[in-house]
């Protein structure tokens, strides 16, 4: 039997478990990568990282210092994109996502774990 996929709720728990969970599931290539993802909400500002090297992917509740890029969400939009409800490219478009930093990466990233 099936484990049926939970709903991704706009709190900061839910949000980094999903994203925990789907960075498993992405192919990353072989250059190195670090994100960090800062969400906001009801529970204030709360960053999270992504990190990868030699395709191997590490995610954690933290701040990561000198990142090749950030991406600042609200908790909405964010639990939205991961419920398959928003593309991440409709909440960069209407300001609820805003990405900065090395454009190139990010954008191969945005690509490999959203699209």
């Amino acid at each position: 039997m099936t484990k049926a996929k939970q709903e991704v709720t706009p709190s900061y728990g839910s949000i980094f478990h999903a994203i925990e969970d789907k960075v498993k599931t992405v192919k990353f290539g072989p250059e190195f990568v670090a994100t960090q993802i800062t969400l906001t909400g009801n529970f204030g500002f709360q960053p999270l990282y992504i990190r990868v090297e030699d395709q191997i992917p590490e995610t954690a509740p933290y701040e990561y210092h000198n990142a090749d890029f950030y991406i600042d969400s609200n908790s909405e939009a964010m639990a939205a994109i991961l419920n398959n409800k928003k593309s991440i490219y409709d909440a960069i478009e209407e300001g609820s996502v805003t990405v900065n930093g090395d454009t190139d990466k990010a954008i191969v990233f945005i690509h490999r774990f959203f699209g």
